[in-house]
């Protein structure tokens, strides 16, 4: 498989790239571009989250833990008492960092196998999806830039399973490796209790997605037929 630093280099330059198209015709701002960029990146790296105990892993939950345990501090700052202050909400935060980056990252050691159920396809598309129904409810972002946010997601996670299929083929030694179809497939049915999840998953965010309508009009630009879409767009 490729390493660390084949991944982030492979999602710096695919998501660069398809940040500046992005900005070239006009569908961001320079702000829009650097966040897409940072989120492409990031998503490039993910599908290795399920991987043994390493720095990137460690670093990945500690900075999930550091974020998501200031969101909740001031999410949960009218419940904090008025003696406390200050005082209660840094208590908050520096408990919810421990616990994402300890416990929960131990109990997802113990739940996930290495290129199982986070190295298909389809999860890329669950992630994908569950991005840009955040970016529609919880950010409120426009429709186009919330589609382009979980498009992003996508084109950085489809990077780095493509790297490890590359990474499996010998070209020099002309050989196939045993790692070869184990990154770049559909589902996990080895962890088929996941990938039904996932499929549930993938049908109910599909029904909280924002309007499409943007995102179809592009499409059609380029001469593929989208009204087939449009007419049976699964909303709840």
């Amino acid at each position: 498989m490729a390493n660390f630093q084949g991944h982030l280099t492979g999602g710096v330059l695919i998501s660069g790239i398809a940040a500046f198209a992005a900005y070239g015709q006009g569908l961001i701002d320079s702000t829009e571009t650097q966040v897409l960029f940072v989120i492409g990146t990031t998503a490039s790296l993910l599908p290795d989250i399920d991987a043994d105990d390493s720095k990137p892993v460690r670093a990945l939950f500690n900075s999930v833990g550091i974020i998501l345990g200031f969101m909740v501090a001031f999410e949960l700052d009218s419940h904090v008492p008025i003696e406390v202050g200050v005082l209660g909400q840094i208590a908050i935060w520096v408990v919810v960092t421990l616990f994402v980056a300890f416990p929960l990252r131990w109990a997802f050691a113990r739940l996930t196998v290495h290129r199982g159920v986070w190295h298909t396809l389809l999860m890329a598309f669950v992630l994908a999806l569950a991005m840009t129904v955040a970016a529609d409810l919880w950010l409120e972002v426009e429709p186009l830039l919330a589609w382009l946010a979980g498009g992003f997601v996508l084109l950085g996670y489809l990077t780095h399973l493509t790297l490890d299929e590359i990474a499996s083929v010998d070209l020099l030694g002309r050989r196939v490796k045993r790692s070869f179809g184990t990154a770049l497939k559909p589902l996990s049915l080895r962890a088929w209790p996941w990938s039904l999840l996932l499929i549930g998953a993938t049908v109910w965010l599909l029904g909280m997605t924002p309007d499409p309508t943007p995102v179809l009009a592009g499409i059609g630009q380029l001469g593929i037929p989208t009204e087939p879409l449009v007419a049976h767009w699964p909303r709840w």
